[in-house]
């Protein structure tokens, strides 16, 4: 009888880790997480499911769409796997923290599902790290946020990188003095987010706007910059909502030139991407030869509101698998960790083997077994393979299983020879660094 065929592939849009691909993974998020906790955030965990209609009521419409859906089989409701953090932790704080002491700094490394097409860095299942900053309305807190993703990139030793800084009430500002319907801002948002300049004019023309206000709309691509970009459109604009959106903007950035970090930011006030999120600063981080943004973050005063909670919010998200792209882009290399220690034992009843792998584990060094029965540059081989940074070994040739023979694989610096009963006694006087883990 033929043996039936086992399908291995994997759904589209899942991804699969595998140990050096999942130590890279642990090691930036890791370093994201010492920069969160270094600036006063606590970390906070959230569900990978809730009900639908309760996430809805912080999602967008379009990104509701894109939300992989499920029956609850007991309740019938219908669940969601989370699309997006900020609508769970803002939901959370209006119904959970509200009464908790403000601002709140929370923190999160998770994974994210979204029914899209697989592109750069992003899977449908995806693993973000990110950070939320609730009950701080001033521009202080955008400064903050932007100052994190900053250091944060350094921290994984990053180079050539910006982060594109814009406004969002701003170009909300242009759409109200204009009094566009829906449709027509929809055609403008799209024109600026693709950067289509002929299509940009074609719209500004048909709109029959006021003469100032059409030089705002086709100026809007070239305000990108630095502090020029801040007189330029002071210059251009004539309506108090994108005066005080330019206001804002203005005192941000000098927040960073404070911080000391104006030279990594762009000002971008034609960047309209978010557009419904977003409710004021909003900011993208990006690295030379990676098209896709690391990092995106920005000011949602609004959605905690959505749970009958008004507060005002502001927050950012790393893209974890972009970050492994960029580092391998920029050949940042980590060196992987191996075990402290691979024991190679070639005794019988395995009794000093067993008693050094408790005792150096004991003092918090890594210790990996040889069980398998094999020669013994077969055994060092493998030992290599898992960068093992020492071999012991016991018994060698069926000599005196109360000594053993160290090997230090990191170095290289030779080999010595030592009593099984003086290391288990002391440990850290023949590996120092083992007295430091305690």
């Amino acid at each position: 009888m033929p043996r039936k065929i086992q399908h291995t592939q994997l759904p589209k849009g899942a991804k699969i880790y595998l140990p050096d691909e999942a130590a890279q993974k642990r090691r930036v998020e890791a370093e994201l997480w010492n920069v969160f906790r270094k600036w006063g955030y606590r970390e906070i965990v959230t569900s990978a499911y809730e009900y639908f209609d309760v996430l809805a009521q912080g999602t967008d419409q379009e990104l509701q769409e894109r939300m992989f859906k499920m029956v609850d089989r007991e309740s019938g409701r219908l669940l969601a796997l989370r699309a997006d953090v900020t609508p769970q932790i803002a939901r959370i704080v209006a119904s959970r923290m509200r009464e908790e002491p403000k601002p709140l700094r929370l923190a999160y490394v998770t994974n994210v599902f979204r029914y899209d097409e697989p592109h750069v860095g992003r899977y449908r299942e995806f693993h973000q790290a990110g950070v939320e900053l609730v009950g701080l309305p001033n521009p202080e807190g955008d400064a903050e946020l932007i100052a994190m993703t900053v250091e944060s990139l350094r921290a994984l030793g990053l180079e050539r990188f910006q982060l594109d800084v814009g406004q969002a009430e701003f170009f909300r500002g242009l759409l109200e003095d204009l009094a566009l319907d829906e449709g027509r801002s929809a055609e403008l948002r799209s024109a600026l987010g693709r950067k289509d300049l002929s299509a940009l004019e074609r719209i500004v023309a048909g709109l029959g706007a006021p003469a100032a206000a059409a030089e705002l709309l086709l100026a809007l691509p070239s305000l990108y910059g630095r502090a020029d970009v801040l007189d330029r459109a002071e210059r251009l604009v004539k309506n108090p909502r994108s005066e005080a959106a330019l206001k804002n903007l203005a005192e941000v950035y000098r927040l960073l030139t404070v911080y000391g970090l104006a030279e990594s930011v762009l000002l971008d006030l034609g960047e309209v991407s978010g557009f419904d999120y977003y409710s004021g600063v909003h900011f993208e981080a990006y690295v030379s030869g990676l098209g896709a943004p690391l990092a995106g973050g920005g000011r949602y005063d609004h959605m905690l509101a959505r749970f009958g909670y008004d507060c005002p919010a502001t927050g950012f998200a790393f893209e974890v698998g972009r970050i492994l792209l960029a580092m391998e882009s920029q050949g940042v290399v980590a060196t992987l960790p191996g075990p402290d220690f691979f024991i190679i034992d070639f005794t019988a009843d395995k009794t000093s083997a067993l008693a050094l792998s408790r005792r150096l584990r004991d003092m918090g060094a890594t210790v990996a077994r040889d069980i398998l029965s094999r020669g013994l540059d077969d055994s060092l081989d493998y030992a290599r393979h898992l960068r093992a940074r020492r071999v012991i070994v016991i018994g060698e040739s069926g000599g005196d299983a109360s000594e053993l023979r160290v090997l230090d694989l990191a170095s290289a610096t030779g080999e010595r020879r030592l009593s099984v009963a003086d290391v288990l006694a002391d440990p850290a006087r023949y590996f120092p660094e083992t007295g430091s883990r305690r």
